[in-house]
C-alpha cells in the first residue's frame, strides 16, 4: 500500500494556485501596458486628385490629423491604459 503524504496535497495546492495567478496575470498585464488615446474629437477632409482618386486612406488621415491635434495641444497623447485607471 503506498502511504499517504498530508504535505504533497498542501504541496500541490499551493504550486495549483501559483500557476493559476501566474496564467490569470499575464493577460491582464498585456492588456493594462497597451497604449490607448484619451477622448479627442479631429476633423478630417478627403483629398482627391484631379481625376477624382483618393490620395490617402482614411486611417493615414484619421492619424495625420490626431498628431497634429497633439502637436498643437489640443489633444494628449496616448498613455498605457493602467495610468488612465489610476485618474
Amino acid at each position: 500500500m503506498i502511504p499517504r503524504r498530508v504535505g504533497s496535497a498542501r504541496r500541490l495546492l499551493v504550486v495549483g494556485c501559483t500557476v493559476v495567478v501566474v496564467l490569470a496575470a499575464v493577460p491582464v498585464g498585456w492588456y493594462a501596458t497597451q497604449s490607448v488615446g484619451p477622448e479627442c474629437v479631429v476633423g478630417i477632409s478627403k483629398i482627391t486628385d484631379a481625376e477624382g482618386g483618393r490620395v490617402g486612406s482614411d486611417k493615414e488621415l484619421i492619424d495625420r490629423a490626431y498628431q497634429q491635434a497633439i502637436d498643437s495641444g489640443h489633444c494628449d497623447p496616448p498613455r498605457a491604459r493602467w495610468k488612465q485607471w489610476l485618474d
